[in-house]
Formats: C-alpha cells, sequence, structure tokens
C-alpha cells in the first residue's frame, strides 16, 4: 500500500473510525472518511496538477511561481506538511519518484515540482513536495508522455478535475 496516510489521525481516518464505531455499516463508514478529502487533506492532488502545469507551460520559475502565489494568498497546492519535513522526508514521494524516473520518458512536471520545493524549503523546513503534489505533477508527466493527448486534451482533463 503506496498512498496510506499517517494513522488514524487524520481527518479520514478519524471519520471512518468514529463512524464504524457508532455502528454504521462499512459502506457508510468508508464513505464517511472520503466525504472529508478536500483541500487540506488529500484532495490537493487536482490543484497542484493544475498550478505546477500553468506554472510550468508559462515558463514561471520556481520564484516567481511561489511568490506569485503568496501574491495571491494562495497557498501552493502539493507543497507543505504537518509531519514531514526537509531532514525527513515522506517515503512515499521518493518512491514515487524513483519509479516514475527509471518508467516514464519524461519527468519534466515533476522536476519542476521538485524546483518549487528546493525554493520552498528555502523558506521553511516543512514546504516539502508531498504526496499530493507528487502525484499532481507526475500524473501531467504520464498524460504528456503517453503520446495519446493533444497539449489540448491535456488541459481539458486538468481543467475538468475542477
Amino acid at each position: 500500500m503506496l498512498c496510506a496516510d499517517h494513522g488514524p489521525c487524520v481527518s479520514g481516518a478519524h471519520n471512518t473510525i468514529v463512524t464504524a464505531r457508532a455502528g454504521k455499516d462499512l459502506v457508510s463508514s468508508l464513505v464517511s472518511g472520503l466525504l472529508t478529502i478536500g483541500p487540506r487533506f488529500g484532495g490537493a492532488i487536482d490543484d497542484a496538477a493544475r498550478y505546477f502545469k500553468d506554472a510550468y507551460d508559462r515558463g514561471l520559475t520556481p520564484y516567481e511561481f511561489v511568490e506569485s502565489m503568496k501574491k495571491k494568498g494562495i497557498r501552493v497546492p502539493g507543497i507543505g506538511h504537518r509531519i514531514k519535513r526537509g531532514d525527513n522526508r515522506d517515503k512515499r514521494v521518493e518512491l514515487l519518484q524513483r519509479f516514475a524516473r527509471s518508467n516514464f520518458p519524461s519527468v519534466k512536471y515533476m522536476e519542476y515540482a521538485v524546483e518549487v520545493e528546493t525554493y520552498t524549503l528555502s523558506k521553511a523546513n516543512n514546504l516539502v513536495l508531498n504526496v499530493d503534489g507528487a502525484i499532481g505533477s507526475l500524473f501531467l508527466d504520464l498524460l504528456a508522455g503517453s503520446g495519446m493527448f493533444t497539449k489540448q486534451e491535456i488541459d481539458e482533463i486538468v481543467e475538468s478535475a475542477t
């Protein structure tokens, strides 16, 4: 299991456990956890893909990208973690990156996300590329590297996720 989160204290797991202990059936318990997925828990994949793609495609440096997000008052989706730090990286991210470097024809979006992480780590030690950011950037690389989609189709796929 590659993308299990950090135990029973995250909102999805917590709600699932509480609902099950309240005597609800398995499906209701599962759904109560899934409904907590959002921009602060497990739901940053779409936004990370959208923002990384837009910044990369417009040729923004990581500095320009992060500072433009800061000016807008928007946290960079896919960057930051409550537990993981620059000196204690998320193993899931490392595994995904290693797999992609070995198996994807191109990892340009992932590399861009890593460059963004390098910049954000200069600001704070917890502003690491998280698993949502890794999945979002690698989803872009998978689409772009497959040869099955035009740039316009990829743009439509990314925009339809909102």
